[in-house]
């Protein structure tokens, strides 16, 4: 995914001019600059290639992954372009200056003509490379243009109190925060092919499985039922740990306001009202647990979409037959093995899932750093939270893509179902035998049934007829085996949560309580 590069450790900086494979390229090889760019320059003043690291990663993330460039990534393949960084940094410049001018922290003439400069449009990107050239610095160049652009007179209070990582880990939040709400929309989407899923197959039987063995038999809808479920509850984590991670640190030099002393809360929680952000309590740059939080609660949400994945693609193998992705016209599986249909969607979940998890893991790793800040946890940080925001969007995107367009065989669902020759209906027999026998010696009973169909002994039918109170039993799986084949509520659970999310469009997600299936239940008695 072709996001910005590091803020802090590019060897060209966020204000170099050198080109950017484009985000949607019609062919990964045009997109390749195969010339050392002349703007920027390595150790011993040697020629840097264009592409950087993150470049070169992405680069070869179209190689393998073809359909990468045919997803519509709504925008968030520009997330953390260049411009869109640096025209965050510009918003929380505009609302330090604005929110200082309405305290009397600086005069409100001089937050009036830095906000009026806080654009993009107004900047020389020669000056900031060759300001970056000079300073080495992630922020100064910024800083020093926008001080040009305000004059002597108002340039003055430019950044005034603040510190470097004030606005660039507020300015990334703040890019993670409106990445979000597209990201919302994704996961509302899934959600809504997966609640149409849910509906249409709610009585559609097949095997259930533990430990990828036969254990009960369920519907499809319930088991598209249960990830709703799953993703409703990463909604919830996210809504949580949004409202602690998207917030504005605007404490100065180590978040005591050192610089502006007690009038320092006030201009923060002015600072965040203008850019829609909450505050950090204690405004430390040390503090990252809540980011990490954050990140935690995505991986948590791309492991659904990953076990969603997992099963679609196992299942969608010969040996199964159950769930597969839609062909798409024209596609090749394979270079040699022409009759390849590969799941692609799949593994560019799965893949991207994994990235995702190990970010995390990267971030939790690095966030106990020592004393009030650390730049080698900021160089982590910063650029991990855009690979992060690359991640889940990868993941969200290609379920988006697998589940509106997954393409069930309910026929070879219930011949799978069926290979056990009824044996899947063990759970059942003990049940009902042991409503005279007591369920331990139901199970004891039907267990050896079990032995005796799988050792060749007898079908599994015929030795429960054989069971005190078995004939009767043996007769009612046949019929569940020729009708509904299924066990418990499955039917009623895939209907109440298709009608949940099916049309949940830009409303709120359902909550704990409305996805109680008790009250459902006691409704549709009535």
């Amino acid at each position: 995914m072709a996001m910005c590069r590091s803020i802090t450790s590019s060897a060209c900086g966020p204000w170099a001019t050198a080109s950017i494979s484009s985000p949607t390229p019609t062919s990964p090889i045009s997109s390749i600059p195969l010339t050392p760019s002349s703007e920027c320059v390595g150790q011993g003043g040697l020629p840097r290639l264009v592409l950087s690291p993150r470049e070169f990663r992405d680069m070869g993330t179209e190689f393998n992954d073809a359909l990468s460039s045919q997803f519509d990534f709504r925008g968030l393949r520009e997330a953390f372009a260049p411009q869109a960084m640096y025209q965050a940094f510009l918003d929380i410049e505009k609302a330090v200056a604005l929110a200082q001018g309405e305290l009397g922290i600086i005069p409100a003439a001089s937050a009036d003509v830095i906000a009026s400069h806080c654009h993009h449009d107004h900047l020389d990107p020669a000056r900031l490379d060759a300001d970056y050239r000079t300073t080495r610095h992630p922020l100064m160049p910024l800083i020093n243009e926008l001080v040009r652009l305000c004059g002597p007179v108002h340039g003055g209070y430019v950044h005034w109190g603040i510190t470097t990582q004030n606005v660039i880990q507020t300015g990334l939040l703040l890019l993670a925060h409106r990445a979000q709400g597209t990201l919302d929309g994704l996961l509302r989407d899934i959600l809504s092919h997966l609640g149409r899923l849910a509906r249409a197959h709610a009585a559609t039987p097949m095997a259930g499985r533990t430990h990828y063995r036969h254990a009960v038999p369920i519907t499809f809808g319930f088991k598209a039922a249960v990830w709703i479920e799953e993703l409703l509850q990463a909604a919830d984590r996210l809504a949580e740990a949004r409202q602690r991670c998207f917030t504005v640190m605007a404490g100065g030099a180590v978040g005591c306001y050192s610089a502006l002393g007690a009038i320092g809360p006030e201009f923060q929680s002015r600072v965040a009202a203008r850019l829609g952000m909450g505050e950090m309590a204690v405004p430390s740059r040390a503090i990252r647990t809540h980011i990490c939080e954050y990140v935690n609660a995505l991986s948590l949400l791309a492991s659904v979409c990953h076990r969603i994945a997992e099963e679609v693609y196992q299942t969608s193998s010969e040996e199964y037959g159950e769930l597969s992705e839609k062909r798409l016209e024209g596609s090749i599986g394979s270079s040699t093995m022409p009759q390849k249909i590969n799941p692609v969607h799949c593994y560019g979940i799965i893949a991207n899932s994994n990235r995702l998890y190990s970010l995390a893991g990267m971030l939790m790793a690095s966030a106990h750093r020592p004393y009030e800040s650390d730049g080698s946890t900021n160089q982590l940080f910063e650029d991990g939270l855009v690979d992060v925001i690359a991640a889940i969007s990868d993941v969200l995107v290609r379920t988006e893509a697998l589940t509106r367009d997954l393409d069930l065989d309910t026929l070879r669902m219930r011949e799978n179902l069926e290979l056990s020759h009824g044996a899947i209906f063990g759970e059942y027999a003990m049940m009902r035998l042991g409503e005279t026998l007591g369920k331990h010696k139901g199970h004891e009973l039907v267990h050896e049934a079990a032995v005796a169909a799988a050792t060749g002994k007898g079908a599994f039918l015929d030795e429960v007829a054989l069971l005190p109170g078995g004939a009767a039993v043996s007769a009612e799986i046949q019929t569940k085996l020729t009708q509904d084949g299924a066990n418990g509520i499955c039917k009623e659970y895939a209907l109440h949560y298709g009608a949940l999310v099916e049309h949940i469009g830009t409303g709120p997600f359902p909550t704990v309580e409305q996805r109680s299936i008790g009250a459902y239940l006691r409704s549709a008695a009535q």
